[in-house]
Parts: structure tokens; sequence; C-alpha cells
């Protein structure tokens, strides 16, 4: 036996004495028993403390099968050890033999999060997707009631984020900012709108791809197939807390997968309480995956934001994660929504062509260039007169190196920031990888933030 396997058998050992957060003097005699069996040595042990629970089901998903079933087995006989199989371990354990033998005949997986500062609870099982899937989704909206009350009976909440966006838009908007300005009096006003307005248009794709995987940093769910999303157990890995959960493939077979779940794991636990999540009418659930919704919309980790261009305060803000490009000059600035604009249309070229026939062409379009800038400096603020000369790379190249700088600084807030960044390419186009409707202004003749293409004063610039 491979010494990886041993640190993975001794690390799965480990989570499911743990699982029930109570440690029996008999699991820990027939642990010794099993640390025999399996040859596990003290170094094993040593290795096992910074293995996450799902690096240990990818090395013996690897492993003979005999030696699988055999592991296994002794999992069962662990959780009995003590003459009781609590809740956890039943699912830890259900969970393990489907995603090492393939049991429910579907794709199944363990993802291990570093969970510090995150609390989730083990009652709830989230639908989720990558891609929409009409044909699954058309059969939950079908069988939801059905697939709640089933899921309910065995100790878990059914949850789909269609049916809690409708909840949340159910609630009167003034409601819900006050709420969520209680849970968190830090949130800026015009955050909370935004927030307010995904809460009431939570898109199961959006928030896989934009939230779970970006923010969690759980890369198997940017590209998931449909999905049963489950808290399993919590780990310790190197003195940090590590969430783990089950991603379950529910295919087109959505109703026989989630019934032959639910029915095994009733078969090995038997619930004694029913699950009631208190969803109604005028109330606001703050636990579980709600309370993990709420928390991920509001962490300045990894937000997909677009980009206001406010000339009256005199900043470049992404409204969606509250922050600004800070330390900017309005040469700085001016340069910047100038490659906003210019991006749509395929970057800006500085290149002087050396061919006489085309180098007309390009003074015009650097005059054009200039013109818009110059404009655009205005309104920072600034004499249009004195707006710098961008032809001169002396004086351009150190303003796009600062700019560089001062967005790299946002590069922990902002998803995928180095769209943000003005870049060259391979044609010698400066730009940035941003689309100009997602670019928003405010200006003294819109007050109110508006696309960057419906500005009056923005058209104008455009044009040129």
């Amino acid at each position: 036996m491979k010494q990886s396997e041993r640190t993975g058998i001794m690390r799965i050992l480990s989570d499911m004495i743990s699982a029930d957060e109570i440690i029996d003097a008999r699991e820990i005699s027939f642990l010794y028993s099993l640390k025999e069996k399996y040859n596990i040595k003290k170094d094993d042990e040593f290795q096992s403390v910074s293995m996450t629970l799902s690096q240990a089901v990818s090395i013996l998903k690897e492993s003979p099968e005999g030696m699988v079933h055999d592991l296994l087995d002794d999992l069962t006989s662990v959780a009995m050890s003590d003459d009781y199989c609590a809740r956890a371990e039943a699912l830890l354990l259900l969970s393990l033999m489907i995603t090492l033998t393939g049991s429910l005949g579907v794709d199944a997986d363990i993802v291990s999060v570093d969970a510090s500062g995150l609390n989730i609870e083990g009652t709830q099982m989230l639908y989720i997707e990558s891609s929409y899937d009409e044909q699954v989704n058309a059969i939950i909206e079908d069988h939801y009631r059905e697939l709640y009350s089933e899921a309910q009976l065995s100790g878990f909440d059914f949850l789909y984020l269609p049916r809690i966006a409708g909840h949340y838009s159910s609630l009167p908007e003034e409601s819900l900012g006050q709420i969520i300005s209680f849970l968190y009096p830090r949130v800026s006003h015009e955050r909370l709108a935004s927030i307010i307005h995904k809460l009431r248009n939570l898109s199961t794709t959006d928030f896989c791809k934009y939230q779970l995987s970006a923010k969690l940093n759980i890369k198997e769910l940017f590209d998931v197939q449909p999905s049963l999303f489950i808290k399993l157990s919590d780990s310790n890995v190197n003195n940090r807390r590590h969430a783990n959960f089950l991603i379950l493939g529910l295919d087109k077979d959505v109703l026989p997968t989630i019934h032959q779940f639910i029915e095994t794991f009733s078969g090995m636990y038997r619930n004694r309480i029913l699950n009631y999540l208190r969803e109604e009418k005028g109330r606001f659930v703050y636990s579980g995956f709600h309370k993990l919704i709420l928390d991920l919309h509001l962490l300045q980790k990894g937000i997909k934001s677009s980009v206001l261009v406010d000339t009256v305060s005199g900043d470049i803000c992404f409204p969606e994660a509250d922050v600004k490009i800070e330390k900017l000059h309005r040469r700085e600035k001016a340069l910047y929504a100038l490659f906003l604009i210019e991006s749509s249309s395929g970057g800006v070229n500085f290149d002087k062509p050396k061919n006489v026939h085309q180098l007309g062409r390009y003074e015009k379009r650097i005059k054009a260039l200039q013109e818009k800038y110059s404009l655009i400096y205005k309104e920072f603020g600034g004499e249009k007169q004195n707006a710098p000369n961008l032809e001169i790379p002396e004086i351009r190249l150190p303003m796009i190196s600062l700019i560089k700088r001062q967005i790299s600084k946002l590069g922990d807030t902002l998803y995928h920031a180095d769209d943000y960044l003005i870049q060259r390419n391979i044609y010698g186009n400066y730009g940035l990888r941003i689309d100009l409707s997602s670019c928003f202004c405010r200006t003294f003749s819109d007050p109110d933030a508006v696309k960057m293409e419906s500005s009056a004063v923005w058209q104008r610039i455009i044009a040129l």
C-alpha cells in the first residue's frame, strides 16, 4: 500500500470518528486496531493532518476495489463502534460510499473548503448548476413540493434559489434594506441597493460561478452539471477549519437520484426531528445556506462589478465591490475612462506607421483621440488645454503604469481583476476586457448613475 493511501485512510478515519463531535473510548480502541490492519505509521498520521478529506477521497478513488470495499466496511464498524450511528456519521459514510464506489450510478465528488469564519449547517441540500438546464429546472419546479417534503422528512431542507429569490421579492424593499442594514451596518447605501437587486434576482448559475466558485475558491463549481450540494462535516487541516461538501450529480434522472439518496440515508439513520425551514411571509431566514448567500454577496472578494465613472465626485468606482481606484490624478482617471470607451471598438494603438500613406490617417485618429481625452479631462475638473499629450510615450506610459498598480491592489476584491487592467494585445492595441454595457457614469447632467452609452455627455465624446 502506498504512503498516500495510508495517509488518506487516516484522514478519513479521523473525520469519521470526529463527525458527531463526540469521541468515544470504544472508537479510539477500534481506531488502533485499524491502524495496525492498514499498517498506518506515525509519519502517516502527521501527513494526514495536512491532507483534506477531498484529497484523501481523490487518492482512494484510484485504489484497488477490494481495499476500498474493506475500508467502507471498516468505516461502518467505526460508526457503530459506540452502538449508535449519528446523523453526521451516516451522512459522511453514505457520501464516501457514493464517491468511492459509484453506488448511485451518477457522478459524485467531495470538496473541502477553507471555512475559517464561515459557518454552514449540515441539514440543507442546495441545487446547483453552472449552466442553465431547462429540463432539470422544469422537473424541479413541477415536483418542488414533493422534493421539499421528502427532504424535510429525512431531516434536510431542499433549497432551490429561484424560490428563495421569489421569497426575497415578496418582502417590501424598504424592509429588506432595513434587515440587511441591521445585520451589516457598515454596508454603503449604493451597495445595499445592488445587493437587494441581486437577492431578488438570484440565479443558480451566477451564484455557482461568481459566489461559490469565485469567493470560496471551489473550482469544481465553475463548471458543474446539475447537482445537489450538501454539507457533510468539518475537518481540522493544519489548524484551519475546512468544510466538506458532497457534490451529487443528477444528470437527467433528477427525481430517481434524489429519491434513492434520501431512501439510502433514511435506511442508515432514522430521523426523529422534522426540519422546518422558517421561510414565511415577512421573515428573513439568517442561517445555513440562506446566511451564506447573504455573506457571499457582502464578502469583498472575487466580486464581478460594473465600472462607474463619477465625474461629480471625481472617482472611478466599482459599485458592486464598494471600492474605488485610489491615488489617481484626474489625468489618469481621464485616461482610464478613455480606454473604457475605446475598448469596445478594438482599443487604442499609438504605434506610428512607417508607411507615408497611412501616416495621415494615424495623425487624424490621434487628433480625435486627444480631443476625446481633453474633453474627459475637462469633465474631471481640469482645463481642456492643459490635458497631457497622449502621443508622447514619456507622458502616457507612466500614467498607464500607475493605473495598473492601483487596480492591482484590488486584485482580491475584484473577480478576474486582470479584466479591469489596461493591457496591450499582440497587435499593439491598448484596452480593457470590459464591455461598454457594464460601464456607467454620473455627471452633473445625469446625477443618477446611467449607462455611458445612454448619457448625452458621453455620447458626444464617444461620437468624435
